[in-house]
């Protein structure tokens, strides 16, 4: 059960001066998009003078050094090194140049996931045409897939028996030697509940298949090492808990299949020579910069990099501790309230996200908005989604403004 206790490192509310949004409103969408700290706003303004100072000389002087200190900076979030990282506007495209380089698994040719796997996997005799997600990913995952059903990719999409979470055994009962790919979040986007990273690749590498963890939701909030999970394939961004805004993401291949991989969607900074220009030559990149494709936006990189320099500041096992505890008094609050939370209790097992359960969700987030506290909607539900920067006042309020909001027909 939650506890009433008072959250954890109350020592980072020193940092609530800078993020201006904090002044404006009680802030409870991190989830979303993080809020932005006067870092970021720094790191910008110098890019700006850069870019009216030095024109085009300042991708040799100073921007392409800036992406590698990103690449640096992501790596450290999941404890891998910067030269397996790829640059990404957003997941989605990370996911799109990933699906190219596994194109041909679908062809239904068996030693071919296992050149792609460097002989890691074990393979099968019959072809594995088939890619596992669930119905509470965002649809990202599945519209990747489902848009590949003319290369003869099957998606099947697991259904969640609680509303709340999958449980391993439902990945194991659909994991089979067709499955090529389990393609599904680190934390689910509505719910918040944490899955069994660990536990789910082991059964994916029992039965030949390769992890894809969509990690949007967790980076930078649970602590992650990827290559200890034994995850293959990790996509994630800044937008969120990395308190970095829009237009970076980020994607990490497991350094066994690096070399093994071979993207049919590409871009220049892909090249190992990229700035010999050669049309009629294509040599990858080493590392991770081989799945990367065209010219990152600098503006998004600077951005970003100031909400990770607060993070290594803090520390990611810090900020996990003190919202995992502000959800519990969320949950807490919400309990007392009589407001139905649809929430796994466990903070072991949940992530930074609260969902109240409300007939009319975005009526209801409208009405908080006027009553000057930020949430977001879901189907169903009112998403809440406290960061270290919160005060449980603030919790306090949102669950006083939202208990006055939602009528008791309204409750569902």
């Amino acid at each position: 059960m939650p506890t009433t206790s008072p959250a954890r490192h109350s020592e980072l509310l020193r940092y609530r001066d800078e993020f201006p949004l904090l002044s404006r409103s009680v802030y409870l969408n991190t989830c979303s998009l993080g809020a932005r700290s006067t870092r970021s706003g720094s790191r910008l303004q110098e890019v700006l003078e850069q870019w009216d100072r030095l024109g085009a000389r300042a991708w040799y002087t100073h921007w392409l050094d800036e992406l590698a200190d990103l690449r640096d900076d992501y790596a450290w979030t999941i404890r891998a090194t910067g030269d397996q990282i790829a640059l990404a506007p957003n997941v989605s495209t990370a996911l799109a140049t990933i699906a190219s380089a596994l194109d041909p698994i679908h062809g239904g040719d068996p030693a071919a996931l296992e050149r792609l796997a460097g002989g890691w996997v074990q393979v099968g005799t019959r072809a594995r045409p088939k890619v596992i997600t669930t119905e509470l990913d965002f649809p990202t995952l599945g519209h990747q897939w489902l848009a590949r059903r003319a290369l003869g990719v099957e998606l099947e999409i697991l259904r969640s028996p609680d509303g709340l979470s999958v449980p391993l055994e439902a990945f194991a009962a659909a994991i089979d030697e067709r499955t090529a790919l389990v393609a599904t979040g680190q934390v689910y986007f509505t719910t918040g509940a944490a899955v069994d990273v660990g536990g789910l690749a082991d059964l994916c590498h029992e039965r030949g298949a390769l992890l894809l963890i969509d990690a949007y939701q967790a980076t930078g909030l649970l602590p992650t090492d990827v290559a200890a999970l034994g995850i293959d394939l990790y996509v994630s961004g800044s937008l969120k808990w990395l308190f970095g805004g829009s237009g970076s993401a980020f994607l990490w291949v497991r350094p066994e299949l690096q070399a093994a991989l071979e993207p049919t969607t590409t871009g220049w900074f892909s090249a190992a020579r990229q700035f010999a220009f050669e049309i009629g030559t294509l040599e990858y990149a080493s590392g991770g910069r081989k799945f990367e494709l065209g010219t990152p936006s600098i503006p998004s990189a600077a951005i970003a990099r100031g909400g990770i320099e607060v993070l290594r500041e803090i520390g990611i096992d810090a900020i996990a501790e003190r919202t995992l505890d502000l959800g519990d008094r969320l949950i807490a609050l919400a309990d007392t309230g009589g407001l139905r939370v649809r929430a796994v209790r466990d903070p072991g097992r949940r992530g930074g996200i609260v969902a109240i359960e409300v007939a009319s969700p975005k009526s209801a987030v409208d009405g908080l908005a006027a009553a000057g506290v930020v949430a977001d909607y879901r189907p169903g539900v009112v998403r809440i989604s406290p960061a270290f920067y919160n005060t449980e006042e603030e919790l306090a309020l949102a669950i006083a403004a939202l208990d006055e909001l939602v009528p008791a027909s309204d409750r569902v």
